[in-house]
């Protein structure tokens, strides 16, 4: 057989082929994809990079509930499709090595342009369920195009991080609403860079950090001009304890603005199953803003394709279009036609038939006006 694993994977590859295999060589048929070697057996690793393993001469079926498979990575094909996608054009290994944070910066950008902050399945569609498989997320983002809410698009990046050799954890984040802070309804990619960590979330939609930001307390960014972000270390009204503290995350929108808080989070790794019950939560509560909302959203990069400098949103019944201090453009969208060839233009969305038709009956459709205007 042939796979396509992180190094990460390799000492338990290794040791478990061993125990099941009786030619001695079998684990030894090694080609390093990366820059450096994998030392044969020692379990030794000089840097994060790929390797190829060779035909074994074993039958290796790891069970579904090996720790090594509930931290989901992606092959080197499906990792070059993707940057494919996202218009990523340098030597990714040579970058990784060169400089991680440069990497992990501008493969964010990318992505944030690429892929679309959205919560269209759960309107368009029969069955209004979303999956946080990270093969059904490639399939969905990478090979139809598409995007994700939070959690969504979360866990895809925090899998082709991982595959690309970084060092993360997933956490829960709880999203400040008109009443104060909810429960955890949000997600969050904690990575760590030389012994800093940062915050990379590209699943928060217009008020979201464009870069990884350091976890420092009074730490100031710019995401999209001329909005800013601010991460802080400290207690929130909702907190009985007074010694409690978490990451609060706020934005204004010019200099002269009061800061808003977004969102909080913790330095608390939350495992698969914990995202699996939000996200049964998020997706399907009636008071949830996905499930009342029909939106989508990217932002828009400068000419070089470097920095962002715009957004485009479609909610509801209109599409915005932002750049810096310009004045922002709405449209109205009268028709559910309006919609989907907003989508098409705007998001190079293809909606199929069937799928246009999931959304007939709910509250979200948009009744035809255009008789009306």
């Amino acid at each position: 057989m042939t796979v396509w694993l992180h190094a990460n994977c390799m000492p338990m590859l290794a040791n478990r082929s061993a125990r099941r295999s009786s030619d001695p060589e079998a684990v030894e048929n090694i080609t390093t994809l990366g820059m450096l070697t994998y030392q044969a057996l020692s379990g030794t690793f000089l840097t994060s990079t790929f390797y190829k393993v060779g035909t074994v001469p074993c039958s290796f079926q790891p069970p579904q509930d090996d720790k090594l498979f509930k931290m989901a990575t992606y092959t080197r094909d499906q990792i070059s499709h993707y940057l494919q996608h996202i218009g990523y054009t340098q030597d990714v290994n040579q970058h990784f090595a060169e400089d991680p944070l440069g990497l992990l910066t501008r493969i964010q950008i990318l992505h944030m342009a690429r892929v679309p902050f959205e919560s269209l399945s759960l309107h368009y569609s029969k069955y209004r369920t979303l999956s946080l498989n990270p093969e059904d997320l490639f399939v969905k983002i990478v090979n139809r195009g598409r995007g994700g809410y939070c959690m969504e698009v979360n866990a895809f990046f925090a899998a082709v991080l991982r595959s690309l050799g970084f060092t993360l954890f997933s956490t829960g984040g709880r999203v400040r609403g008109d009443a104060g802070y909810k429960g955890w309804d949000h997600m969050v990619n904690i990575v760590t860079i030389d012994n800093q960590r940062y915050l990379v979330d590209v699943g928060f939609g217009t008020n979201g950090a464009t870069r990884p930001v350091p976890l420092q307390h009074e730490h100031r960014f710019l995401t999209v001009f001329p909005t800013e972000g601010m991460l802080e270390y400290r207690g929130i009204d909702a907190n009985t304890d007074p010694n409690q503290k978490v990451w609060v995350y706020s934005v204004r929108q010019k200099e002269d603005d009061p800061w808003g808080e977004m969102y909080c989070f913790g330095e608390l790794e939350f495992i698969p199953g914990d995202f699996e019950v939000m996200n049964m939560r998020t997706s399907s509560a009636p008071q949830s803003f996905f499930v009342q909302s029909v939106m989508c959203m990217k932002t828009r990069l400068d000419e070089g394709k470097q920095d962002p400098v715009g957004k485009v949103i479609l909610h509801r019944d209109y599409i915005k279009q932002q750049n810096g201090n310009e004045a922002p453009t709405t449209t109205r969208l009268l028709s559910e036609a309006d919609r989907v060839e907003a989508l098409k233009r705007y998001f190079d969305i293809s909606l199929t038939l069937e799928e246009q038709q999931g959304i007939k009956g709910l509250a979200s459709e948009l009744k035809d006006r255009s008789k009306h205007a």
